[in-house]
């Protein structure tokens, strides 16, 4: 289970962050559980990143306890806002189109590329296997790697972009040069990049969700009539995925339909976190849904009815979605599912959570 997160671009702003210089090595810090972490992986050691370079790696091969990780130092000083785990490799990601590489699932890393003059955050990466992968980022910045993340080469990618837009960029292609300028600055944030056995997403600002299934060499906008951010995309059982973003919005993708999901909750929604039969939905304002996946798929009466976010007390929340009952008051961004218990990323730090049946 490789875990996506985030609300990246939104929490980074509302925060405030600088930042540091990736040339510069990151520092232990003892309070590092209790800062802003951005970014969980699962592989043979599960990895946490986030503000000032900070990178956390649980060096155990049980559970994913809080007091099992232990900072390691890093070849940056920005902030990391996703990373990626796969055998013995990990890579991430982050400010200033950073990329760093680890060869020993997490414990020593290397700095393979920064640009402090772009001064655009990357906020998601993945790898389809241990030689190619991708990485992406804010105003459509995305790159492409096929050497296990030695070297990178950016793309531009039009085929996320609105009809509209297209053809604006059709009328002007014959001046490559401005036509490249000119798809830089329209095109919109990418949050996440997750992917299923046989399809690539990609969620975005502006209603941005599009799939590709070439490993994201093309791809294909989907229009479901939302204009707000998406944050991230769950793939569940059956080649269903979950599609979650602002004000508690949130939708599933089926075969040949998108159908939104009531939850009567009007906080930013940024991750989706996935077992083999457990799913929950994490947000701003310590909010954790739990899905029932077996309910999603049943599709009962007017489960998909939305309602006057204005009047919230009215609201009748589909029955696959409950809201769990926690003492978390910070943006959750992120987290993995460690047999009983969720262990979570937050904008205050490492957290967890026993799963009650």
């Amino acid at each position: 289970m490789k875990v996506k997160n985030i609300s990246v671009a939104a929490v980074l702003s509302l925060l405030g962050l600088a930042t540091a210089n990736a040339n510069e090595l990151s520092f232990i810090a003892p309070l590092v559980k209790e800062s802003l972490l951005l970014g969980v992986s699962e592989g043979k050691h599960n990895v946490i990143v986030g503000e000032r370079g900070h990178i956390l790696v649980n060096q155990t091969t049980g559970d994913a306890f809080a007091e099992n990780f232990r900072q390691v130092l890093s070849p940056a000083n920005v902030t990391l806002t996703d990373v990626f785990s796969l055998n013995n490799f990990a890579w991430a990601v982050g400010h200033d189109a950073t990329i760093i590489k680890s060869s020993d699932a997490g414990l020593t890393w290397t700095l393979v590329q920064s640009d402090p003059d772009l001064d655009r955050p990357l906020l998601s990466v993945y790898f389809f296997d241990e030689k190619e992968g991708i990485a992406a980022g804010a105003y459509g910045l995305f790159y492409r790697s096929t050497n296990g993340g030695d070297s990178w080469v950016q793309e531009g990618h039009p085929g996320m972009l609105s009809p509209d837009d297209n053809d604006y960029l059709d009328s002007i292609k014959d001046d490559e040069a401005f036509y490249l300028e000119e798809l830089s600055f329209i095109s919109p944030h990418l949050n996440k990049v997750s992917a299923s056995e046989n399809t690539l997403y990609v969620a975005g600002e502006a209603g941005l969700l599009a799939t590709s299934s070439d490993k994201g060499k093309s791809w294909k906008r989907i229009d479901i009539g939302y204009q707000g951010s998406f944050f991230d995309v769950g793939i569940l059982p059956n080649e269903i995925s979950l599609v979650v973003g602002l004000r508690g919005h949130m939708f599933v993708l089926a075969t040949d339909e998108q159908l939104p999901i009531e939850t009567c909750v009007t906080t930013s929604l940024n991750s989706v976190i996935t077992s083999e039969n457990k799913v929950f939905v994490a947000g701003n304002n310590g909010v954790i849904l739990s899905i029932d996946i077996q309910k999603l798929n049943e599709d009962s009466a007017n489960a998909y009815d939305t309602f006057d976010r204005a009047n919230i007390a009215n609201c009748k929340r589909h029955p696959s979605v409950s809201l769990v009952n926690t003492d978390f008051s910070d943006a959750i961004l992120g987290g993995i599912i460690s047999n009983d218990r969720l262990l979570l990323v937050t904008a205050g730090g490492l957290k967890t959570m026993v799963i009650e049946e």
